[in-house]
């Protein structure tokens, strides 16, 4: 990540939360919107200042369903300690959006900003990377979507032995 452009990252990023959070947006939707958005997958990409964007292009993006007025939301220290937590994890491992949203989801994260928004940023990553090792993606990918591993190994043609052995 351009560490020039971080803090305008952190800025964009914390407009979609508080923007999602005035709107009651689904946090699971807002994740995929996220994942999926140009401006974000630029910033994984290590893009710098081709992302000058507005911030009504990119919550049309992000939003294509309804109409926010940015004037009107107001900045959620919540949703601003959030995005700086997604951009640290984000800059430290290299790893995307959506590869991050399933280890710490948005929801998580706004609960662990009671226990970690006084501390630094490097003990949310070093919690981050605690999980990441912790479960691989397959077991993790598997309870999200609550499928067992004998379900997977059905659905994807793969011996439930080597399932195991990639848990």
């Amino acid at each position: 990540m351009n560490t020039i452009y971080f803090y305008e990252f952190v800025n964009r990023l914390e407009r979609v939360l508080s923007a999602a959070y005035e709107a009651k947006y689904s946090l699971g939707a807002l994740e995929r919107q996220i994942s999926y958005c140009t401006y974000f997958q630029n910033i994984e990409e290590g893009a710098g200042f081709e992302l000058v964007t507005t911030e009504n292009k990119l919550m049309k993006e992000i939003f294509p369903e309804i109409t926010i007025n940015l004037d009107n939301v107001p900045v959620h220290n919540q949703c601003l300690w959030v995005a700086e937590s997604y951009l640290h994890i984000q800059e430290n491992t290299g790893l995307t959006f959506e590869a991050i949203f399933l280890y710490i989801p948005i929801e998580m994260m706004y609960q662990y900003f009671s226990i970690y928004h006084e501390m630094d940023f490097s003990q949310i990553v070093d919690e981050f990377i605690k999980l990441f090792k912790k479960k691989s993606v397959l077991s993790t990918l598997s309870k999200k979507y609550g499928l067992s591993m004998r379900e997977v190994a059905k659905a994807t043609n793969i011996s439930y032995e080597t399932l195991l052995s990639l848990k």
